[in-house]
This record gives structure tokens, C-alpha cells and sequence, in this order.
């Protein structure tokens, strides 16, 4: 079933912001954005009018249709804003930044927080790490890393390629790195009582990934979880805080300043670098299966 409402532009620029780790290329010429998982689809047309498609559908409508004041789909309360019944909990939670940037690694982490932290986090503010500007993130992640408990798994682009080259695809990739982080979580902290992860794909396809693995099982797959609980609000500021720095340090190992994302102007960026140092250079800064490769090669 889809799900469409139309919106106005201060919703509509929250909207970009909040899937911006999930936006796809779109060469459509109805469509204004893109958004896509495994299990989710928004579109974004250029009449402003926004439809969501797939399993996660309904419930990502139901968030932005309570936000604009619109007829929710069911009576379902979504839990939101860290109160809620996971706040008296010590949980570990993970999340993921990376997956939609053609250059830079992949970093997962996870981290541990119990009620006795929300003091310390509330007096930083901590909150969704979409909404935090990176140069107030650089400051946040150096203050997390050495105060909360947490778990950091970085793959750089030789790695992600290789595994692209061996069959994976992004969100196996990304269920790995989870999986790896939480267990190591787990034997550091065993008296946690949840697991919350930002969901980015179905928990069926999910477990299908890790079939050949040892899987942690007692998972509370969550759409929007930097917005439920801190402890994934953390994982994320501190994943983006290190993807920040090997970002950077990527840039200057090269000797340009690389944008972020998969637009247009990170394929002008990238012509330029083949020009300099040729293609097999990708192979080491970039995710070669993003369609950005071939638009360069054009």
C-alpha cells in the first residue's frame, strides 16, 4: 500500500535531513528527492507531494502525518523524544553512518548507556546526530569516546569492495558490523537489559544475512531510533565523529577536499581526482558499486 500526503517547505527540508543516509540518486524528472532501503521507498516529487512505499511504510507516515497534523493510517502512539518505556533501561544501542557516501568507510557503532548517563548527556544536549552540524559533532564525539562505553567497527573502501566483490551487498555488510559490535557490547556490559538497533532493513532479511553467522537475537529493531533512545542517539554521534576524522584524513591523503554524499557534485569532484590519479584510485577512497562510477566513466 502507498501512503502520500503533500508538504510545505520547512517539512519538507526536516524530511531530507532526516533520510539524508538513505537518499539515492534519482535521474527521474517528476521526482525532487529519493529515499531507499531495502524495505522503504519515499519519494519526493517535485509537485511536493511525498509517498511512502513498503514494508516500513506505514509507520514512516504515521510519523511525519502526527507532525503535519494529518490523519494518522492507525491509533498506534509512536514512541518518540526518549521518554518512553526504554528510558529506565540500560541498553546498548547501535547505528551506522557511511552507507550513502560514495567516498569514506562505513563505521558502525555501539554503545551502552543506563539512567545514571542522562545527566552527563543531557548537559551536551544529545540528540539525533542528523540534526547536529558536523563541526558541533567533532566537539560531541571527542567528549563521548572517552566518557561513554561504546564499540566503533570502521570498514574502509578496500574492505567494502572487496565484500561488494564476494557477493555482499550494503546492508549485509552493515548487518555484519552490527552484529560484531553488539556481541562485543554485550560481553562488556552483560547486565544490559535491551539491544536497540536503527533499523535499515526488514529483521527477517536481517537474520537472513547473518545465517551463515552467530547472531545476537534479542534485538528491538527500531525505525528512527536516534530519536527513541540516547544510547543509539550516542552510537551515532560517535560512528559519524570517526567517519568525520578518516574522512578528512582521506582528503589529505589525496590532496583535495572530497564532498559527501553521491550527488552530482561529488561526480565532478571524482572526474577530477581520475584525471589525476586515474581510476584504480577509486578503489581505495570510494564505493565502487555506487552508481556515481559510472557516471564518471561517461
Amino acid at each position: 500500500m502507498n501512503y502520500v500526503f503533500t508538504i510545505n517547505d520547512k517539512y519538507l527540508q526536516k524530511l531530507v535531513i532526516y533520510y539524508k543516509k538513505i537518499e539515492s540518486f534519482t535521474d527521474n524528472p517528476t521526482h525532487k528527492y529519493l529515499f531507499k532501503t531495502d524495505n522503504l521507498t519515499i519519494t519526493v516529487f517535485k509537485t511536493m507531494k511525498v509517498m511512502f512505499q513498503g514494508d516500513m511504510a506505514k509507520d514512516e507516515y504515521n510519523k511525519w502525518a502526527k507532525a503535519l497534523g494529518l490523519e494518522l493510517d492507525n491509533e498506534e502512539a509512536l514512541p518518540t523524544d526518549y521518554n518512553n518505556q526504554y528510558l529506565p533501561l540500560k541498553v546498548i544501542g547501535s547505528d551506522e553512518v557511511g552507507t550513502g557516501d560514495f567516498f569514506g568507510p562505513i563505521v558502525v557503532c555501539a554503545a551502552y548507556t543506563t539512567p545514571k548517563d542522562y545527566a552527563f548527556l543531557d548537559d551536551l544536549d544529545i540528540k539525533d546526530s542528523k540534526k547536529i552540524p558536523d563541526k558541533q559533532i567533532l566537539v560531541l564525539g571527542e567528549k563521548l569516546v572517552k566518557s561513554v562505553s561504546h564499540q566503533v567497527l570502521i570498514t574502509n573502501n578496500l574492505k567494502y569492495n572487496e565484500l561488494i566483490e564476494k557477493g555482499f551487498n550494503m546492508n549485509k555488510i552493515k548487518a555484519y558490523l552490527h552484529n560484531h559490535a553488539i556481541k562485543k557490547m554485550i560481553y562488556k556490559h552483560p547486565d544490559y537489559q535491551k539491544i536497540i538497533l536503527d533499523q535499515f532493513c526488514s529483521e527477517e532479511n536481517y537474520f537472513k544475512y547473518l545465517s551463515s553467522e552467530e547472531s545476537v537475537k534479542d534485538i528491538t529493531f527500531l525505525t528512527g531510533a536516534e530519536s527513541i533512545h540516547k544510547a543509539v542517539a550516542v552510537a551515532a554521534i560517535i560512528a559519524r565523529y570517526h567517519f568525520l576524522l578518516e574522512f578528512d584524513k582521506l582528503s589529505k591523503d589525496i590532496g583535495i577536499e572530497l564532498p559527501k554524499g553521491a550527488g552530482p557534485g561529488v561526480d565532478a569532484i571524482a572526474k577530477v581526482i581520475k584525471l589525476k590519479y586515474g581510476e584504480e584510485i577509486f578503489r581505495k577512497i570510494a564505493k565502487l558499486n555506487f552508481k556515481n562510477m559510472e557516471r564518471i566513466d561517461n
